[in-house]
């Protein structure tokens, strides 16, 4: 009788701590965003007359710099995430997909400007904070026309 109880009182325990469990949700949309985000709508980017993503990057995105390596790769970095001083690189989201800084370059290159739909840059910490610690450095978040 006792076991019975206690595995009764255990079932029961079990049910409710599933039903309150952590489930995975997407994070926000850039437009749900609090805090300092910059967009470049469709709009926006079809007026560019630009060759390449990096340069359509470029000047458009306050706080924003891509910087060209003698290697040939590219770099982003938003000023004002963390210190001046502290490097690192912002996430980088295409598609839904989190790209490598290894991965950055290639990525950017074979991606036309005319094919993105929409290009959001979330600058601090209220608007990354959903991204954990790897988007400390700032997230920016690339939608193409093909999503």
């Amino acid at each position: 009788m006792w076991r019975a109880a206690a595995a009764a009182t255990f079932a029961l325990a079990l049910v409710a701590c599933a039903r309150r469990g952590t489930r995975h949700t997407d994070p926000p949309a850039a437009g749900n965003a609090t805090g300092a985000v910059a967009s470049l709508p469709e709009s926006t980017l079809a007026r560019a007359d630009v060759g390449s993503v990096e340069d359509l990057l470029q000047g458009r995105v306050p706080g924003l710099e891509v910087i060209h390596a003698p290697s040939g790769d590219i770099a982003l970095r938003i000023r004002g995430t963390n210190s001046l001083l502290e490097e690192g690189e912002p996430l980088v989201i295409l598609d839904g997909m989190p790209l490598t800084p290894q991965d950055l370059t290639r990525a950017l290159r074979a991606l036309r400007p005319r094919d993105i739909a929409n290009i959001d840059v979330l600058k601090d910490v209220s608007s990354t904070a959903v991204y954990g610690t790897r988007g400390a450095h700032g997230v920016i978040l690339i939608t193409t026309k093909r999503n």
